[in-house]
């Protein structure tokens, strides 16, 4: 089964912000769940299977559910990690795995180490709807660790000046932008911006931008409110035809067929 990262429903089980003593171990069992352990401090070795590991700081272990787990600290150089164990399932209800190595060794990763301090603090206090708000906390880890190990895009993104772009983008996609204008605003030749933007996105500027529109028009047309040709102008396009054609292209359907039956008629 193919992995629909828009399809999954994550339920925390355990969570524990651990530092070690001496003698601290997990004694060997089979997990029912999956373990997603990020090391910020010292070192430990985990069995997993049959295979033993020594993890570290800037290490994350995604073990899998219905693995074998054993682990126990190093003397003299005590383990600190954050431990999320949980179940995934899809809108279906039927169980799912990620398809992430077993040990992945990321250094520190400030923005995720906030994510864990922000669910050890909420299930600490438990207070109204704290399971709620852990869970979006979780899908919040979720999607950092899969951006961080899946998406070949993270690194160049992190180029403040390509954040800005897709930020600005996304809320004056309606406007008549050129390459020329945004590049302006970062100083940068059209030339030289349209190939970092292209190097980060794996798109160029102006595929960026018309998917940006398209997917707003989708939205536009399947709430009711408007017509074709309003939401084309709504959208940033002055032709209604050249729209519908695009749209069709790329979307594989008449914009006009998204239409509720009632504006149809109405039209």
């Amino acid at each position: 089964m193919d992995l629909d990262f828009n399809n999954m429903i994550p339920e925390l089980h355990y969570y524990i912000h651990r530092k070690c003593t001496s003698n601290w171990k997990i004694e060997g069992a089979v997990t029912p769940f999956i373990d997603i352990t990020y090391i910020t401090a010292g070192k430990a070795k985990y069995i997993i299977g049959e295979q033993e590991y020594l993890v570290k700081k800037g290490d994350l272990l995604c073990i899998p559910k219905n693995s074998y787990r054993a682990a126990v600290t190093v003397p003299g150089n005590l383990m600190e990690c954050y431990t999320t164990n949980f179940f995934l399932r899809n809108q279906q209800g039927e169980d799912i795995s990620l398809p992430l190595p077993l040990i992945s060794h990321i250094g520190t990763v400030s923005p995720l180490i906030s994510r864990f301090h922000e669910i050890h603090n909420v299930w600490l206090q438990q207070d109204f709807g704290y399971m709620l708000r852990v869970r979006a906390i979780l899908c919040l880890i979720l999607y950092q660790v899969l951006s961080l190990l899946l998406n070949e895009n993270h690194l160049n993104q992190a180029d403040p000046r390509i954040k800005n772009s897709v930020q600005y983008l996304s809320t004056h996609y309606a406007e008549p932008l050129t390459i020329d204008m945004l590049a302006d605003q970062f100083g940068l030749h059209p030339v030289y911006f349209g190939n970092l933007f292209h190097n980060a996105m794996n798109v160029t500027f102006r595929q960026y931008l018309t998917s940006l529109r398209l997917n707003s028009a989708e939205n536009l047309l399947k709430c009711g409110e408007y017509s074709v040709g309003d939401v084309a102008v709504m959208c940033g396009f002055s032709d209604i035809f050249y729209f519908s054609r695009l749209f069709k292209e790329m979307k594989g359907i008449s914009p006009s067929k998204l239409l509720p039956k009632e504006l149809k008629k109405s039209r």
